[in-house]
């Protein structure tokens, strides 16, 4: 999914119909951005593997990668439903 500060793209690997692991590649540029997502990444992907689902909490200050990363996130396990 794509925001104003880059795209934001979740995979997911699920085994027994739960997600096992989890990564997010994302803008590193320019600095700013880096920043934030260095700094939201990993509390919503806490998140998501605690929760097993995309309903995620939006984090302080990250309300687009919040949203782009819930969208992601979202279209992953849809796909892994398919």
């Amino acid at each position: 999914m794509r925001n104003q500060y880059g795209p934001i793209q979740v995979t997911i690997q699920v085994a027994a119909g739960r997600v096992t692991n989890l990564t997010a590649t994302h803008a590193t540029t320019p600095a700013t951005t880096a920043q934030v997502n260095g700094r939201a990444i990993p509390l919503l992907r806490q998140a998501a593997l605690t929760s097993q689902s995309a309903r995620v909490d939006t984090v302080s200050g990250a309300t687009f990668t919040s949203g782009s990363f819930a969208a992601s996130l979202q279209s992953a396990f849809t796909a892994a439903r398919a």
